[in-house]
């Protein structure tokens, strides 16, 4: 049976993508950061698609005239995993420092949390700065950070290395403590070296994995729900490396979560007919009748879509995700549109606006 989970509308809308080319970092820094990973989701070609570009060509310039910009925090939810979160921020040059200042315990994230969510750096810290070199973002914190317990560690690594590698030019995140490098983490010892990373991963968990040494990481989405608003998580997990990673990743989404307060928008019987074909950065999914959630009217739900999307895409040579049902395109979201092109990476779990 088909995992039914209570959507408030503003949870799965989707937003315009944040517009920061040429935007910099605070005096003294180098480099610019450049959008990420969060982008609109295209679905259709056409005049859909064209009045759907200038919807969010006018949200934007609302964003703009009211000051405001669509951003990404991770922060921690009432289950103890680090969840993605759309709000808006004042409009600023720069956009990384003002994301990490929005990570503060009892700073100006307060106003805005989502109900269930908390930030996670250490209240009273201080960014002193930051610095982009070759791909590696330099953040300086003061010495306010380090008042934190051990078992917080993970959760700030992971919060700040996920909000600021959002950006294209940003691969790595490297912590200063008044303007001194940390290769480990001084509370609970976690290794940083040259920079943190999203290989690293978020809201690890081993999953069945015998030989962890010869498997890899890949982060699987799924759906959590906080006072009827559901959202989507963000877990990693290891993969044996010498299968295929996209089928892999696939799976992983149809058996569903091992973690508590986790669910999989997949029902029971859903498979792939055929391995993964990936070209020109995208992916072709062909699934059996299981995933259609009508077949006579052959629709998919829209948390499914997301799922994959999301999933999929973050992987390095995926950009798109194409999906079929016995060989076919002709199948439909939810809400009545075709899905006859291939989706991009969807920016949702959208709050404070």
């Amino acid at each position: 049976m088909r995992v039914s989970v209570k959507t408030a509308m503003f949870a799965t809308m989707l937003v315009v993508p944040l517009v920061l080319s040429g935007c910099g970092f605070d005096k003294g820094s180098s480099g610019s950061v450049k959008p990420g990973p969060d982008k609109k989701v295209d679905y259709v070609k056409g005049d859909k698609s064209k009045k759907a570009d200038e919807q969010d060509k006018k949200a934007s310039e609302a964003d703009a005239k009211k000051g405001e910009r669509s951003a990404t925090l991770y922060l921690l939810d009432a289950n103890g995993r680090i969840s993605p979160q759309v709000v808006q921020l004042p409009q600023t040059k720069s956009v990384a420092k003002q994301s990490l200042k929005y990570l503060i315990k009892d700073g100006p994230v307060s106003d805005i949390l989502p109900n269930g969510f908390q930030a996670v750096i250490p209240s009273g810290t201080t960014i002193h700065g930051v610095n982009l070199d070759n791909g590696t973002l330099v953040a300086n914190f003061s010495k306010d950070f380090l008042d934190y317990k051990a078992d917080q560690e993970k959760d700030i690594l992971e919060a700040i290395t996920w909000t600021l590698t959002q950006f294209d030019n940003i691969k790595r995140v490297q912590i200063q403590i008044d303007g001194k490098n940390k290769k480990v983490m001084p509370v609970g010892k976690t290794p940083i070296g040259k920079g943190l990373s999203r290989s690293d991963g978020i809201n690890t968990e081993l999953g069945n994995v015998v030989d962890v040494a010869a498997s890899d990481n890949i982060t699987v989405y799924y759906l959590s729900e906080h006072d009827d608003i559901s959202y989507y998580v963000p877990v990693t997990t290891r993969v044996n490396s010498n299968k295929n990673n996209v089928a892999q990743a696939v799976n992983a989404l149809l058996n569903g979560p091992s973690g508590k307060g986790l669910s999989s928008p997949f029902g029971t019987g859903v498979a792939l007919k055929d391995d993964p074909v990936v070209k020109d950065g995208v992916v072709t999914l062909n699934f059996n009748k299981a995933l259609l959630t009508n077949e006579k009217d052959k629709t998919i739900s829209s948390e499914a879509i997301n799922c994959l999307a999301l999933t999929l895409t973050g992987q390095n040579n995926i950009k798109k995700v194409a999906i079929e049902v016995d060989g076919s395109t002709k199948v439909m979201k939810e809400t009545g549109e075709p899905l006859t092109e291939p989706v991009s990476r969807p920016t949702v779990n959208k709050t404070g606006v």
